[in-house]
């Protein structure tokens, strides 16, 4: 590349690193640093020799100069939280306050407790090489001092936005003098920069404060519309269960007799999807029963009951949450139970929505009478279109009530709340393990992994033949091993199995059998009669495998060939592949468990009435619209 380009694309660089540096300049401004922004002097180095990396700062004569040359990749967050950095420590008098102290152990403490500080308020974000200590949240820089005198190790990898090993409180002389830097403001210099700091905060909380009550109170006559009974259970679980007082700012209350009338909304019902709560205003309840009834509906969408069906029959699962939740109402004494009733049982104490649902999904017919508050119909309403799986850069409105529920649980401690309750919602802050690790568990303990092998002179070596003089014995593995690691798959082949479900099941099976060394694994397909593949390789799994069948659905014959099997060990566990289109109940006297396709209810996801364990494969959908 000519000398001329490359200069050109040198200035390039040059001028965007400016123009970050300015866009981190608006950015401070509009944050409580905005104030001691405006009275620092902030100057561009030359590039020199002995200049900052990042930046540096004259606490005494308030000047701040940043180094544009040396970390042009950075963007404007990362120079406003080195701007930032720069700014606190004038604002908290960092050079007054170092006194006698150890110069680079006080500059140390000073950038631990600023760094924690700009990360707290999310002043801009710290460079992929600066490490931000969160140890050090909430501690003071004299005792951020004291620990680090104790404990010296942190010295060893000093390192300010100056440089490694380099201070970022220096002296230097003034720019004005000699014309050596160019400045990118010129207004006067302050030496009150704590007052000033102090006064940022004050506007900032200002503001914070106008623009809630703005939020809160902008159109008075839209409040006067608000429905008094929502409205005062609202400012009930305000003041007597703030676990839920954020999220009661996140779900809107409709109260419309003729849209409830064409949703079938007998009572209450809610749509966490929508972030919305329908009440029927015709009926005559006291504000306890209201009570009881806003809460029970606030505590479906803080549960995610409306994406945690996955599959399941969506009245049964409603019937489920209800049970569940009325009886943590009536535990905790919320309100009053309807007098027309609700669902309740004190038998279900301690039970989650999960377990309640399996006991209800043996005998369902049992249950068709039973009624919530939207009458024959769940209040959890599970038909708005668009739930799919999300990237991991996009926030929906589950992750807004997680955060509510976050915010509850850091201003109240465990009083009369269940621990079921709490345990449920420490649960929603974990992501559920994928379906394959869960199978990956299963296999580790129930299939054995051989960690070593025999040796026997029975039987030669491969490499005798290079030394006929030396005998070696051969690598095997004992008959009780192999039986040991065996593990059966029953495979249906009917002609409703999905392709992708078979690809992605017997890939997932195929790779931890590899994983744990397992030898062999006995292959039964059946659609309506069993086929018999004998034992296979976990690697012929993988590749194209020949597919026998492709007829009707009925799994139990190919279980009864593969117990009936002389060979195949009497311990090992049986894995069946299916889609669920089977027989509502199969008979395995021995550990098993189940690999199905997480369908919806809409789709034909059909229960199977078993305690084995079931592991759903998830087939994602990739943004297509919905028709």
């Amino acid at each position: 590349m000519p000398r001329k380009e490359r200069k050109q694309q040198k200035e390039d660089r040059l001028e965007k690193t400016r123009e970050h540096i300015w866009g981190a300049r608006r950015r401070l401004s509009r944050s409580f640093l905005g104030v001691l922004l405006g009275h620092a002097r902030i100057h561009e180095c030359e590039g020199k020799e002995g200049d900052p990396l990042l930046a540096c700062v004259d606490t005494q004569t308030g000047s701040i100069w940043v180094n544009p040359h040396k970390r042009q990749e950075l963007g404007e967050a990362e120079w406003a939280f080195i701007l930032g950095h720069q700014l606190l420590h004038l604002g908290l008098r960092h050079g007054p306050r170092r006194l006698d102290r150890e110069p680079l152990v006080w500059n140390l403490a000073c950038d631990y407790a600023i760094d924690a500080m700009l990360t707290a308020f999310k002043i801009g974000r710290p460079p992929h090489d600066f490490h931000v200590d969160a140890s050090f949240t909430g501690k003071a820089e004299e005792e951020i001092y004291d620990l680090l005198l104790d404990d010296r190790r942190a010295l060893e990898a000093f390192h300010t936005p100056a440089g490694p090993r380099r201070p970022d409180m220096v002296r230097r002389a003034d720019p004005a003098v000699g014309g050596r830097y160019s400045s990118y403001s010129t207004s006067t210099r302050r030496t009150d920069y704590e007052n000033l700091l102090a006064e940022g905060i004050r506007l900032a909380v200002e503001d914070a404060v106008r623009d809630t009550a703005e939020t809160l109170g902008h159109d008075v006559e839209e409040r006067k519309k608000l429905w008094p009974p929502a409205e005062r259970a609202r400012r009930w679980v305000l003041n007597e269960f703030p676990l839920l007082g954020a999220l009661t700012t996140q779900v809107r209350v409709i109260a419309d007799a003729a849209l409830c009338e064409r949703m079938d909304v007998s009572i209450a019902a809610v749509d966490g999807f929508l972030g919305e709560m329908y009440f029927h205003p015709s009926w005559q309840f006291s504000q306890e029963e209201w009570i009881f009834v806003y809460v029970h509906e606030l505590l479906h969408v803080a549960l995610l009951h409306h994406s945690r069906g996955r599959g399941r029959d969506p009245w049964l699962w409603n019937v489920a949450c209800d049970f569940v939740i009325n009886g943590w109402l009536v535990e905790m004494g919320v309100g009053q139970l309807p007098s027309i009733g609700a669902l309740y049982d004190p038998r279900l104490q301690g039970m989650s929505a999960d377990e309640v649902y399996d006991l209800l999904v043996r005998d369902p017919r049992r249950c068709k009478g039973l009624r919530g508050f939207r009458g024959k119909l769940g209040d959890v309403l599970l038909d708005s279109p668009g739930r799919r799986i999300h990237r991991g850069d996009v926030t929906t409105l589950d992750d807004v009530y997680r955060r509510c529920l976050t915010a509850g649980m850091s201003v109240m401690g465990r009083g009369t709340v269940p621990a079921g309750l709490l345990e449920e919602i420490r649960t929603l802050f974990q992501p559920p393990p994928p379906w394959d690790v869960e199978l990956g568990r299963w296999m580790e303990q129930h299939v054995p992994m051989v960690r070593e092998t025999l040796r026997s002179y029975a039987r030669a070596s491969r490499r005798q033949a290079s030394t006929p003089n030396i005998p070696r014995p051969a690598r095997f593995v004992p008959q009780e091993w192999l039986e040991a690691c065996t593990f059966g798959v029953v495979l249906d082949t009917s002609g409703s199995m999905d392709r992708e479900l078979l690809g992605r099941a017997l890939g997932a099976i195929a790779s931890y059998s590899e994983a744990r060394d397992v030898p062999r694994v006995r292959l039964v397909l059946c659609d309506a009669a069993p086929y018999d593949q004998g034992f296979v390789s976990p690697a012929d799994l993988r590749g194209i495998y020949p597919i026998k069948g492709r007829g009707g659905t009925v799994l139990q014959p190919a279980v009864a060939h593969l117990l009936g099997r002389p060979d195949f060990p009497p311990g090992a566990p049986i894995m069946i592949i299916t889609d669920g289109w089977c027989e509502e109940e199969i008979i395995v006297p021995r550990e098993h468990c189940f690999v199905l396709p997480r369908k919806s209810w809409k789709e034909g996801a059909l229960p199977l009435r078993t305690s084995a364990p079931m592991f759903r494969v998830l087939k994602e959908a990739y943004y297509e619209d919905d028709d």
